[in-house]
């Protein structure tokens, strides 16, 4: 059975298709600035100094009634059942300085992180992650929720608030830096009960890989950060109260058995990965608040086993950043009249292409993948072989949000017609991968912290 995504906004959109040989692709590609010919890869790293960490959650549930995101136009929220918020993660050594921050919301374009990088001097942008949970039962961050293709679904003064809470949270965590000591690892999982691929059954990232921050020598913790490729989306379109959906009961127990503050960042959810619950969003009107919590708390006891089995703590662990931006053309006419439309808003480029970025860190034992919106699974676990042995964390819709980005080779399966319409192109999955391989790749002797190292063409056609 089609589940209510059919019923999507993007189904909406297309009410305006009469527009679409107007638009040209979202104006001539004469006025539009021209993709780079080099595209600089940036590395950088921590030298020295002992590691100091902080972390903080801000409370950023709208105070009045918001468009909620994720399924149908026009459902507006009715109450609040649990809080909305920014959790962050600041880690330091020395004058090196890098930030992960997690949101309880459908997304954030690139945009708007523009305009909140701008309001963060103390952050080097290329040092820090905004990652979205991909929450369906939250505020309509992306504008796509709302009334279409009249008005946007994105309220500004609920995106002033948001701002402000990643601001302030970033702040408080800095303040409360203080002398740490970190160790990851990782848990081989029974999806059965948890989460399920839809399109390709059995094929979902069965690992849940866990950084635990404390306090240096065998202190309090600071922070448990944990990662799922999972939609959150327990509940389903019948619910109009604000929630956090399973992630709000998973860093719950996290803060009540270890500690600290408790962050979760959603994975390589596309392609269709949701919640393995009883009537399920894919078959039914979506599952309750109480499989919810069921769903939040098994992954959260998943990574508090983790922690209890972690004994290799590193007080100067290795921290290094690998940056690139990405440059990915655009060839779905929907994105196009939604741009048009001023229901998004993004840079073009020439011949349609978009600015996004793609991140590799190294967090001691830890590797983290950064990516610009919804792989699906089998694209990380091919990735994840690549990048060596050690615990991997793929972190997605994170620092923008492109929707689908399916594999060129499996663009054209009759499973992907949904995610082909929230998909920018059939290269999308490779235009960001790709550049994730070659970062690995990249740069074997260390170069001087913060230098820019060599460029490579990142243009995928």
């Amino acid at each position: 059975m089609r589940s209510r995504r059919s019923t999507d906004i993007i189904v909406v959109l297309s009410l305006a298709l009469g527009s679409v040989p107007l638009l040209g692709g979202t104006g001539c590609s004469l006025f539009r600035p021209a993709v780079p010919e080099r595209v600089p890869v940036y590395r950088a790293y921590a030298e020295n100094g002992a590691l100091e960490a902080g972390a903080a959650s801000v409370d950023v549930t709208p105070a009045e009634s918001v468009w909620l995101a994720g399924y149908d136009a026009l459902r507006e929220s009715t109450g609040v059942h649990d809080s909305i918020c920014a959790r962050a993660l600041v880690l330091r050594r020395g004058e090196f300085k890098v930030a992960l921050v997690a949101l309880d919301v459908i997304g954030l374009q690139r945009q708007d992180l523009l305009a909140l990088h701008a309001r963060l001097p103390g952050f080097d942008p290329r040092h820090l992650i905004v990652a979205a949970t991909h929450n369906h039962s939250g505020p309509d961050t992306l504008g796509l929720w709302g009334f279409p293709p009249f008005a946007s679904g994105q309220d500004s003064d609920y995106m002033e608030q948001l701002f402000d809470g990643i601001v302030a949270a970033l702040a408080q965590a800095e303040a409360s830096l203080r002398p740490a000591e970190l160790a990851a690892g990782a848990a081989l999982v029974d999806p059965r009960g948890l989460h399920m691929n839809m399109r390709r059954p059995g094929i979902v990232d069965a690992r849940v890989p866990v950084l635990h921050v404390r306090e240096r020598g065998g202190g309090a913790t600071i922070a448990t950060v944990v990662e799922l490729g999972c939609h959150p989306e327990v509940l389903g379109p019948p619910n109009q109260f604000l929630t956090a959906d399973f992630p709000h009961w998973t860093v719950e127990r996290l803060e009540a058995e270890l500690g600290g503050i408790g962050i979760y960042v959603s994975g390589a959810v596309g392609g269709l990965v949701t919640p393995d619950v009883e009537n399920s969003v894919m078959v039914a009107d979506g599952g309750t608040f109480e499989e919810a919590e069921r769903v939040g708390t098994r992954l959260a006891n998943h990574a508090i086993e983790v922690v209890q089995d972690l004994r290799a703590y590193d007080a100067e662990p290795p921290i290094e950043v690998r940056h690139a931006p990405i440059y990915v053309r655009n060839a779905n006419w929907i994105y196009d009249l939604a741009l048009w439309m001023d229901l998004l808003e993004r840079d073009y480029y020439g011949r349609g292409y978009l600015l996004s970025e793609v991140n590799l860190w190294q967090v001691g034992a830890l590797r983290i993948a950064t990516f610009p919106g919804e792989i699906t699974p089998d694209q990380w676990l091919r990735l994840a072989e690549q990048l060596g042995d050690g615990p991997a964390m793929p972190i997605g819709l994170a620092n923008d949000e492109l929707g689908y980005l399916l594999p060129s080779a499996d663009y054209a399966m009759p499973i992907y017609r949904y995610e082909r319409t929230l998909c920018i192109g059939a290269h999308s999955g490779d235009a960001v991968t790709r550049p994730l391989c070659d970062l690995f790749l990249v740069a074997p002797l260390p170069p001087q912290e913060g230098a820019v190292l060599q460029d490579h063409t990142q243009i995928a056609e």
